[in-house]
């Protein structure tokens, strides 16, 4: 009797275990094909540019005034040359402390946005594994925790794709999927929602 309720047991909790879902995806990949990593990369390295082309040109000012500054000192008093002297300085200074500050709150920028996408994504998938009945996601990257799946159970494009499709819808209505993978009558009636609004 006791080898029946084993055994029972046994194929009950196997039954248990065949019915769980499981996938994975390559994380890394996940976040760097999102469309909304690349708009933030677009956007910073615009950022960039202007930050160096502002820092080029104030360079090229104080480049010329310390040019003509070297120019005149031999007619210039002691005093008058080591106060200027002193000015330029202090402006050199001012405008690395500036330099080293805007480029500190762009690096922040940039890391604060980043993981905001980050946990977007770790929403989306969480969201997506409820809607489509998986236990486990899991994710694989260079730390290795997955270190070898069936590529049937890679989820990455099809999280990708998905991911990249809601981005889309919300540049347009503003709004988030609640539903991520959900059929396009459900998009259908989210877009008349919005139009009521």
């Amino acid at each position: 009797m006791k080898k029946v309720v084993v055994i029972l047991i046994a194929l009950v909790t196997l039954s248990a275990c065949t019915q769980q879902k499981i996938g994975y995806v390559d994380s890394s990949d996940l976040v760097q094909e999102y469309k909304a990593t690349k708009d933030l990369e677009k956007e910073l390295k615009q950022k960039q540019e202007t930050f160096q082309a502002k820092y080029a040109q104030i360079s090229a000012d104080f480049d010329k005034q310390a040019q003509e500054f070297q120019a005149k000192v031999n007619k210039m008093s002691r005093k008058k040359a080591e106060a200027r002297y002193q000015e330029l300085m202090q402006v050199q200074q001012q405008i690395q402390q500036m330099q080293q500050a805007e480029n500190q709150k762009l690096q922040n920028e940039s890391q604060d946005r980043m993981n905001e996408i980050v946990d977007d994504v770790k929403d989306f998938v969480k969201e997506y594994a409820k809607t489509n009945g998986y236990t486990y996601i899991l994710g694989s990257n260079e730390a290795g925790s997955v270190l070898y799946g069936d590529s049937k159970l890679d989820l990455t494009e099809t999280i990708t794709d998905a991911l990249n499709k809601e981005y889309k819808s919300d540049n347009k209505s503003d709004t988030k999927d609640e539903n991520p993978g959900a059929d396009k009558k459900e998009e259908k009636e989210t877009s008349k929602k919005d139009e009521s609004k």
